[in-house]
């Protein structure tokens, strides 16, 4: 896969995510494509629909902008951010009315112009910190 390709759909992918259209996300995918960091193990698409799906419930005005992108070859990667009001249940937490910016990274690997592999690295215990379930570190920097 040209990498001008692999923009374009690491890119589309992102839209459709930050315009919560996530069946357009999945339909960019291949039937068997594997997505990590929703949970202790990999998860195919409906996993990841689920995840989402809640996690729109708990952030219904969630958007994810991308600030870096970064191409090589068949392989995307970037670092964007969730932002958010916690208006709905999340995992357990009631609304709290926080707007809330959550930092991520993924990966995707592309082939047959779909994305294949999904891995995702996100500031969940910033999060939750965010939200007030787990209290703010006492550690300051030097």
């Amino acid at each position: 896969m040209a990498p001008d390709d692999t923009r374009a759909l690491a890119t589309r992918y992102m839209e459709l995510l930050d315009h919560h259209d996530l069946d357009g996300a999945v339909a960019l995918c291949t039937p068997d494509c594997v997505w990590h960091g929703f949970g202790p193990e990999p998860v195919d698409g409906r996993g990841f629909l689920l995840w989402m799906h809640a996690l729109l419930e708990g952030f219904p005005d969630a958007r994810f902008p991308v600030d870096d992108l970064v191409v090589e070859g068949n392989t995307a990667a970037n670092r964007h951010r969730m932002v958010g009001t916690h208006s709905g249940p999340f995992q357990g937490i009631p609304p709290t009315g926080k707007q809330v910016t959550v930092e991520g990274m993924d990966v995707v690997h592309c082939a047959g112009k779909q994305i294949q592999e999904f891995w995702l690295t996100a500031d969940v215990l910033g999060l939750l910190q965010q939200l007030g379930a787990i209290p703010q570190s006492q550690a300051t920097s030097t």
